[in-house]
């Protein structure tokens, strides 16, 4: 913890304000899958997740309520943390319980801890804090299994506030929380709106909506309706030994796309210039991708290859547009066969026109792009929101000091001599 917490706090240890419980130790023959009203379910390590004891992993366990020390099942703000696991990453993981349980318990690789001196929700944020992970990952110890060991815990440094400061903390934290799960939720929005706009900009622009006010006035003809066999011929690319694709883009190396896009690299290329390529095979079968440049296309991926003029972007943006998936044929292994795809009829404007329905799109979608590289960076202020909150309020910055609050020394005499 840093040092500098304010004068009426206290830098004391885990073990003076916690009380450590171990799991419940059982054997295989004890366990059963489907619990009764006798029976305890029992968490495990995969049961606490984000800061939660989740329950429902789908592997459950229960036991037999009488192997349970009463101290075992959770009681409101419990914590319990994974004591024992093979990885360092889990080690430590604390999950809050919600609610009293009286037939919920824990196995012999967690720790529960509990609090009678100090309010039990400041307890419990504690172990939701950076610093408590910190402290963790460097308590961690073995050599194929990481342990924490009780004294451990016992030893870890806490800061201790006055308990009507812990109160306000609490009040504070509890407000913050709700408003930063409710710009969660707003947030989480705006990916699939952005996804929607950018179709009906291309629903738009396929069917000629976006440009319908610029061709007022100009003799452009209707647009026609051709098969995508008569203006494009669609071929699949060339085989390549999976041992010959680079994972890093190196000098003299090209781009190898297949039916889900950039492989890797190689050092052939089978094309230059601009296209646009179907991915012929596998559940994303359908997507389309533009490439420029020299690459190399696989056997998986169909080569889209002009029979008449046209304009490479818009033949992009329209095959995107047409939702190529729902021509694949197979269940296991879903592909696209040329002659499925051939038959297909599209409307095809003017070459002026599809210049300018390539102009808007791309317009709007930089427009969108601008929209999406904020979205990422508000995301990620959001994202670190809470553990900002949260080491304000274990420095004493979140709420302020007051002289009626006492003295975290005082509280502590109190909380001994009561352990006493």
């Amino acid at each position: 913890m840093e040092k500098k917490l304010p004068k009426n706090w206290l830098e004391t240890e885990l073990g003076k304000v916690s009380e450590i419980i171990r799991g419940v130790s059982y054997n295989k023959n004890q366990a059963f899958s489907f619990g009764n009203e006798n029976s305890a379910y029992i968490i495990r390590g995969g049961n606490i997740q984000d800061g939660k004891i989740d329950f429902d992993t789908g592997d459950n366990v229960f036991i037999d309520k009488k192997i349970v020390n009463q101290i075992q099942f959770l009681k409101e703000h419990d914590v319990v943390i994974v004591g024992s696991t093979g990885s360092k990453k889990l080690i430590g993981k604390a999950g809050i319980a919600i609610k009293d349980y009286d037939s919920v318990a824990f196995g012999a690789f967690l720790m529960l801890l509990r609090t009678k001196s100090i309010n039990k929700k400041f307890h419990a944020y504690f172990f939701q804090t950076k610093f408590y992970r910190n402290l963790i990952s460097k308590l961690a110890g073995g050599v194929n299994i990481n342990n924490i060991r009780k004294e451990y815990l016992e030893n870890m440094s806490f800061p201790l506030p006055p308990l009507p400061e812990q109160e306000r903390i609490v009040a504070k934290l509890d407000l913050l929380f709700a408003q930063h799960e409710k710009m969660k939720t707003a947030l989480e929005k705006i990916p699939q709106l952005l996804k929607d706009f950018r179709q009906q900009i291309l629903t738009q622009a396929v069917t000629g909506k976006l440009t319908e006010e610029w061709r007022e006035g100009k003799e452009l003809g209707e647009w026609e309706e051709k098969k995508l066999g008569d203006i494009c011929n669609l071929k699949a690319g060339t085989f390549i030994p999976a041992s010959e694709i680079k994972n890093e883009k190196e000098d003299k190396l090209f781009s190898c796309y297949g039916g889900n896009g950039l492989r890797g690299y190689v050092k052939s290329f089978t094309h230059e210039g601009k296209y646009s390529l179907i991915g012929r095979q596998g559940a994303l079968c359908g997507n389309v991708h533009f490439v420029e440049g020299k690459f190399h296309a696989t056997e998986h991926a169909l080569v889209v290859n002009a029979k008449l003029e046209f304009n490479q972007n818009w033949m992009f943006y329209k095959l995107t547009s047409l939702n190529l998936n729902s021509y694949a044929k197979g269940a296991a292994q879903p592909g696209l066969s040329v002659m499925n795809l051939n038959p297909i009829l599209i409307r095809i404007p003017s070459l002026s026109e599809q210049a300018q329905i390539v102009s808007r799109v791309e317009s709007l979608f930089s427009k969108i792009d601008a929209i999406e590289l904020r979205y990422q960076k508000l995301k990620e202020k959001i994202d670190q929101f809470p553990q900002t909150i949260l080491h304000k309020a274990f420095k004493g910055e979140l709420v302020p000091q007051l002289p009626t609050d006492g003295d975290a020394q005082d509280l502590l005499k109190e909380i001994l001599e009561m352990k006493k």
